[in-house]
């Protein structure tokens, strides 16, 4: 059987939602305005976070409650791809959390982690690492036996290797990283979150059998802990899929897509997740040459895309694969359509990440010791 293969991979995993340890709380601004990023609110949204950023400044208190409100709009900018915004709020805290316990505090030491999983967010790995740096400095001199603190330094640290493809260094930090977790639980969820990213870099490998474990071992872990109907294990299912696919067992990739589905179907404002599992059911499908439901899951999508601001980083992926379907059914105008509005897309998208990163550069280049090189 020959290998099958997607036009375009969409699999992804949620760490974001899962384990930067940025859980949603009640009363929060993060709660209170986190439905209105990609949707048509979010022009609103911006000057909502430039007005509490402005109040913020004007009131000059330091609390740990303003701490969290800045740390929420700096959540909001990133999720929103807004590098601005996102370091407006997260230089006040970083500079807030400094003042309220001191550099070497473990609360202080989260903000940097915080603060370089946004900056991993908005593409920018140099500035993730500045942040770990500072991270690490502090917890090696003043919380060396705090081992879930150093063990999640050691993952964000093998993250920032990952994206600059020195993949056995990010390999050794990982398992660095689970030996620390070791020490202080045996059982504790982090460890899955590790696995999980372990999964990702084996798949990036093509080493599909070796992902497969991972993922199925931090599966095992997250529903022993937190039950079978976590985001934790919609990820983790949607991850399954992409190694049954690729290692030519479509039937096992579909099974493991439609349980992450009924997880996010129960979720609200979950039109992007949705998504992005049709447009997988549909490739699977057409790649399976049952074009009757690889339809059925394209006319979905479709309607979910009626919900999804274009701009969405996951957009061009789904109206890609739509143009392979129409170019499959010979409908070439509908398809040229679709690649041609993708493409305009992908150039609005690398057009915010360059301004991103010239507004990371600008703001960080004027910090001593946090110069972006």
């Amino acid at each position: 059987m020959n290998r099958l293969s997607l036009s375009t991979v969409i699999f992804s995993v949620l760490l974001s939602v899962i384990f930067t340890g940025c859980e949603k709380s009640s009363a929060s601004l993060y709660d209170r305005y986190a439905d209105w990023i990609h949707t048509s609110k979010e022009e609103k949204l911006l000057r909502r976070i430039d007005d509490f950023i402005f109040e913020i400044q004007q009131k000059g208190k330091a609390s740990p409650e303003v701490l969290k409100d800045l740390m929420d709009l700096s959540r909001l900018g990133t999720e929103m791809g807004d590098a601005h915004r996102a370091f407006e709020a997260g230089l006040r805290a970083q500079s807030m959390a400094e003042i309220l316990y001191g550099p070497k505090d473990e609360k202080t030491i989260r903000v940097y982690i915080q603060l370089a999983d946004f900056a991993m967010t908005l593409m920018e790995p140099r500035l993730a690492k500045n942040y770990l740096d500072k991270a690490m400095m502090a917890a090696a001199t003043a919380h060396h036996e705090n081992y879930l603190l150093l063990a999640d330094i050691y993952t964000r640290y093998a993250g920032v290797n990952q994206a600059f493809q020195r993949l056995d260094d990010a390999e050794a930090l990982y398992f660095k990283a689970i030996g620390l977790v070791e020490k202080a639980d045996s059982n504790h969820v982090m460890i899955a979150d590790i696995e999980t990213r372990l999964g990702i870099l084996k798949e990036s490998r093509k080493k599909y059998e070796t992902a497969e474990k991972f993922y199925r071992k931090a599966l095992g872990t997250v529903e022993n802990i937190r039950g079978t109907s976590s985001l934790q294990s919609a990820s983790l299912h949607n991850n399954l899929a992409s190694v049954c696919f690729m290692t030519n067992r479509p039937e096992e990739a579909i099974s493991h897509l439609k349980k992450a589905l009924k997880i996010w179907e129960k979720e609200k404002d979950s039109h992007i997740k949705q998504a992005e599992i049709h447009s997988n059911l549909a490739e699977i499908y057409r790649a399976m040459q049952d074009m009757d439901k690889a339809e059925k899951e394209y006319k979905i999508l479709l309607k979910l895309m009626k919900d999804i601001p274009e701009t969405t980083p996951l957009y061009p992926a789904l109206l890609l694969n739509l143009s392979h379907y129409y170019t499959q059914l010979n409908q070439k105008e509908k398809a040229d359509a679709f690649k041609a509005r993708a493409r305009e897309i992908q150039k609005i998208l690398q057009n915010q990440y360059l301004e991103n990163v010239s507004t990371l550069e600008t703001k960080f280049n004027r910090i001593p010791g946090m110069e972006i090189k």
